[in-house]
């Protein structure tokens, strides 16, 4: 099984960690690490400096499109982004990990 990971930004700490444990405890994906960062962008028209919390979602090819749609459900923003880095080599305990550790 091939292991993928589904990246998105979320507005603070707190609606990252709660939307990361509930897509965990669904077995939707077996970790999700999250960090700090700041992100410059355009919105409507003007430049935007913000802080955000990234965060990557790591599951399998089996449960990315569930995964990538639980997220864009939960998710607080009006367009948030939903990459997807498929992930073509890992060691083979923590893919065997991954595998036994989600749907």
């Amino acid at each position: 099984m091939k292991p993928v990971i589904i990246v998105t930004t979320f507005p603070n700490k707190t609606i990252s960690k709660k939307i990361a444990n509930q897509l965990v405890q669904k077995k939707f994906a077996a970790c999700v690490n999250i960090t700090k960062i700041d992100s410059i962008y355009s919105w409507k028209g003007k430049i935007q400096n913000d802080s955000e919390y990234l965060a990557f979602f790591k599951t399998t090819k089996k449960n990315q499109t569930i995964l990538k749609n639980e997220i864009k459900k939960l998710h607080p923003y009006d367009v948030p982004e939903i990459a997807e880095i498929n992930v073509n080599s890992m060691n083979k305990p923590y893919l065997d990990w991954l595998i036994d550790s989600t749907l």
